[in-house]
Order: C-alpha cells, then structure tokens, then sequence
C-alpha cells in the first residue's frame, strides 16, 4: 500500500511538477539569445545591434512582470481545477515561443513583445504557481520539502536551455544549415524548435498533474476566516517591507541574469566556452540557493535572519565582482541569493501572519517580481552602457545595502499587530 502510494505521488505530483517547473524555467536563459536576435534584427551590423540591445532585453524585462502578475491573479484558477490552470499555463508558453520566433522571422520587436513578454511570461507565472500548491498537497507533512522540488526545478530550467541551444550551435555547419533559403536550428527557428521539445513533457504533465482526493478532509479545518483585505495589506510596514526586500533583490538579480554574457564578455581571459559554462551554472546555482537557505533557516532562532544573510553574502561578493577576473565568482553565487529570496519568503511571512491568509499574501508579495521586471536589466543596461563592469557592481552593492537596512527595519516589525 505504501508502495502504491509512493508510485501514485511520483506520477501524480513529483514527476509532473518538476517537468512543467524546469520547461518554463528556460525565460531565465535569455541572456544567450538576446545578442544573437540583436544581430539578426540589424542584419549583422554589430553597431546598430549594440543599439537595439536595450529594446531586445525588453522582451526578458516584460516576460518577468507578466510572470509575477499571472502567478499573482491565476490563484484562484488554480485552486478551483489545477488541470484547467496547467493547461492554460502550458497553452500560453508554448504560444509565447511560437509568436517569439514569428517575431524574430519577421524582425518584428513588438511581435516579441507580444510572444516572450506577453504570452511566455504569463504561461510562465500560471505554471509557476500550480505544481507548488499540488505538490504541498500531496505531502502535508513535508510542504517546505516539497514545494522545493518545483522551486528548484525552475531554477534548472535556464541551465537546460543554455545546454540546448549551445547543443544546436555546436558545429557552423549545423547552426547555419539552410534549406530552401530557410535557416535551420539558427535564431530565427530556435524557439520553433524548443516549442516542439517543450509541448511533449508540458502537455503530458499538464494531463497526469492531480490534487489527492482526500485534499478536503487534510485540510478543511473548519477555521473562521480572519478578516482580510488587500487594501489593509497594503498600509501594513511588515507586507511593504517584505515587499521591497523581494523587488530590491529580484531587482538586483535581473540586473545580472541578462546582462550576465556581455560583462563577461569584457574579461580578455573569458573564453566562450568558460562563458557558456558559468552561464550553466548560475542556473544551477539559483535551484541550489532555493534549497540550501531554506534548509538554512529552519535551523535559525528567528527566520528572518536569513535574509539578513542573503543580503551580507551578496553584497560581499559584488565587492569582490569589481576585479574583472574575479566576476565569474559573483556571477554564480548571486543567482543562489537570488533564488533563495524566492524559497524562503513564504515561512518569514507565515512567522508573522499565521498560515490563514497565507496564499493570499504571499500572492501579493510575488507581485515586486513583477515589478522588478521591468526595473532590473532596464537600470543596468544603460549604467553598463556608461559606466561598464564597474558601474554595475557598485550600483547593486548600493542596492543590496540598502535592502539590508530594510531587513533590519523589518526584524524590528516582527510580531507587530497587522
């Protein structure tokens, strides 16, 4: 019996979370495909494509609001039919990087806008979100244990995605094949291509993803529900404080994910090869941060601390990123702090609300993710543009210390009346 059920969770929850959560983690990877599209659109003009540059990473910047509004307003969806909400979910990608690559065939910006902003970035926030609750469902004993697998499951995505499309790119030969006038595996047909590798594992996942049927007697407590109201979230200091550490730090973060090839490329010692590599492992790096600060905090007196922690690691090691040859260090432990925001948010706002409202806080914190979509590489683009390596590193260093300040504010909160 145990065995059966052991099987029935893999299948029903562990193997579709992790498939549906690494698919839609790939709108992390476009940091490899922003300069090639930028060629593309110029015609090759290096110049020109230096220029467009700020409009291609656009595209990354809309995705990210777009996940952070669909994970914020798809909850109930979710909650109703978690079948209905993936495939939705799996729908909106997989039409994201069809329209991508018309836009990209077409030389179309606002096309792309449309595909990786609009349609990609919302199908990603509706994945994001479902497999985490189902996946807490089915272990009520192991939530934290569980909603990682999803969690860090994203985190991969951008590092299977880098693999793939260096794997196309492997010989001239294969990357610039043409039949028919037609570029195969090139950057005008890549995101056709990872349609069609995606669209199998998503949409069997979305079909075999299931809430356990005794979901209602597991946790139907028969709890009065507490008064509640965004409009009252919104005026209280810890949400707002918590809300601007996530916007800071996610902020910070998308200041380097797109940016990250372009400031390595200004290290003569960087090989394309070691860049391809440390571009892998920042999204590995960012699944490990989700894990191992969460395993972290639960060891801590007060939680909160952690972000504390978080903030002191990442501001150290941007000190240390202004020596050029030091960069690939920052590049690789950044994005684990970066990540671990994300995994250790939900337990700090529980510490403080109680679990009641839980969802529905959370939901409006994941809101800053948004946000900070289209702050983050929009702010650094022109500072690197300026100012180079070094004006990005002392502008984050600056941010990541102010968001300390904040933590510290809002340790001092804890435990206030909401």
């Amino acid at each position: 019996m145990n065995n059966a059920v052991g099987v029935k969770r893999f299948v029903r929850a562990v193997l579709p979370a992790f498939l549906l959560a690494v698919s839609v983690g790939q709108i992390y990877a476009f940091t490899i495909f922003s300069d090639p599209i930028a060629q593309f659109l110029t015609g090759g003009d290096t110049e020109a494509a230096i220029r467009i540059r700020p409009q291609v990473q656009f595209a990354f910047s809309l995705g990210i609001f777009f996940l952070g509004m669909g994970a914020a307003f798809f909850g109930k969806i979710v909650e109703k039919n978690i079948r209905l909400s993936t495939l939705i979910g799996t729908i909106l990608f997989l039409s994201g990087l069809v329209v991508t690559a018309f836009g990209v065939r077409m030389k179309s910006l606002l096309t792309i806008y449309l595909g990786y902003g609009f349609l990609l970035g919302t199908g990603t926030g509706v994945i994001y979100i479902s497999p985490v609750k189902t996946m807490m469902l089915w272990f009520p004993n192991a939530k934290a244990i569980a909603a990682a697998v999803p969690i860090i499951s994203f985190g991969l995505g951008s590092s299977l995605c880098t693999l793939l499309y260096k794997g196309f790119g492997w010989t001239t030969r294969l990357f610039t094949l043409q039949f028919n006038g037609f570029e195969i595996f090139g950057i005008t047909t890549v995101f056709f291509v990872f349609a069609i590798f995606y669209a199998v594992p998503m949409l069997i996942s979305s079909m075999i993803l299931k809430k356990p049927e005794q979901q209602q007697m597991t946790f139907a407590h028969d709890i009065p529900a507490l008064e509640f109201s965004y409009l009252r979230l919104a005026k209280n200091g810890y949400f707002l404080q918590t809300w601007l550490f996530m916007f800071l730090n996610i902020s910070c973060g998308l200041c380097l994910i797109p940016l990250a090839k372009q400031l390595m490329a200004t290290v003569p010692s960087y090989t394309e090869g070691f860049i391809t590599f440390i571009i892998t492992l920042m999204g590995l790096m960012n699944g490990a941060g989700r894990f191992l600060f969460a395993w972290w905090s639960d060891r801590l007196a007060r939680r909160v601390n952690i972000l504390l922690i978080i903030l002191a690691i990442s501001a150290g090691v941007m000190m240390v990123s202004i020596l050029p040859i030091l960069l690939a260090v920052g590049l690789v432990i950044i994005p684990a702090c970066y990540g671990a925001g994300f995994s250790v948010i939900p337990a700090v706002l529980a510490d403080h609300y109680g679990m009641t409202n839980i969802s529905k806080i959370h939901g409006a914190v994941l809101s800053a993710w948004g946000f900070a979509g289209l702050v983050g590489n929009q702010v650094a683009l022109p500072v690197f543009k300026k100012w180079g390596l070094t004006g990005v590193v002392l502008l984050l260093v600056v941010f990541y210390l102010l968001n300390y300040v904040n933590v510290l504010f809002l340790r001092r909160r804890q435990r206030s009346a909401v």
